[in-house]
């Protein structure tokens, strides 16, 4: 592989962890019977900017390159194990044009508690360019995420209370009050490792995405803990913009990095 293809798959990769954690940020099927139509009604009480049944669907740019789309569904409660459980996932899928470099076809799924708590289950299923089927096992008595690739397993980590996967942390920050905040700080982990993820809050712009104008805050996450293009970059940056509203949706995310910008907006919500 020549320097520009390796280079280029490192830009796409990195296009994947952004979405992915933030997206940063950043939640299958029908409901089990009764007890989970009871834990669906339960979790709309919680009164969350979002419910079973939402859809986000992202245009997502390298420049001026259409690069892919990234789609996430707030799906029905459902259980894991016999916990009732919010239940999130993400589909990330670059475009042809893109897929003849590098092709990525990644979803995550994330499962946390009624109240929003924690997380109890992430996955990543990767057929791309790349073959992954990770799954992470929180285990709150213990306090531990046991990660494992393939069914290969990895030594537990420890991990503290309110940790959340990275799909679900997209989610935990839609439901935070940024009026007046300066900070963000939550425990995330992969099951990898475990860090404390921090973001400034820099204040409020009005933006327009695809014809449509928001109000939103501006949050620069901190990227300490950020490897790739991230890691080879001179200054790079992470920005996303979410609207002041109840919903606080995410309308904008960029990532300015070796090469470019990595750009995903708002295209359609239901």
């Amino acid at each position: 592989m020549n320097k520009m293809k390796l280079w280029r798959k490192r830009v796409l990769r990195t296009l994947a962890i952004v979405w992915s954690f933030f997206l940063m940020l950043m939640f299958l099927s029908l409901l089990y019977g009764s007890s989970a139509k009871a834990a669906d009604k339960k979790a709309s009480k919680n009164k969350l900017p979002f419910l079973p049944g939402e859809q986000l669907v992202y245009q997502i740019r390298w420049e001026e390159v259409a690069a892919g789309v990234a789609v996430f569904n707030v799906l029905p409660v459902t259980k894991v194990g016999k916990q009732p459980s919010l239940h999130f996932s993400l589909k990330v899928e670059t475009s042809p044009f893109v897929d003849v470099v590098y092709e990525v076809r990644d979803k995550f799924d994330s499962y946390a508690d009624l109240a929003f708590n924690h997380s109890i289950l992430y996955s990543r299923k990767e057929a791309g360019s790349e073959k992954r089927d990770v799954l992470v096992q929180f285990n709150w008595k213990k306090r531990e995420a046991e990660y494992s690739n393939l069914n290969a397993g990895r030594k537990p980590i420890p991990i503290p209370p309110g940790t959340f996967d990275p799909l679900a942390t997209f989610y935990k920050v839609r439901c935070m009050n940024l009026n007046n905040k300066k900070e963000i700080k939550l425990p995330i982990t992969d099951g990898k490792t475990c860090f404390m993820g921090r973001a400034k809050v820099l204040g409020q712009e009005t933006i327009t995405c695809f014809n449509t104008t928001y109000e939103t805050y501006v949050i620069e996450p901190e990227l300490t803990h950020f490897g790739g293009v991230f890691e080879k970059s001179d200054k790079p940056t992470l920005r996303l913009w979410i609207t002041t509203d109840e919903k606080h949706l995410p309308v904008r995310i960029q990532a300015d990095v070796i090469g470019g910008s990595i750009i995903g907006e708002l295209v359609s919500v239901r």
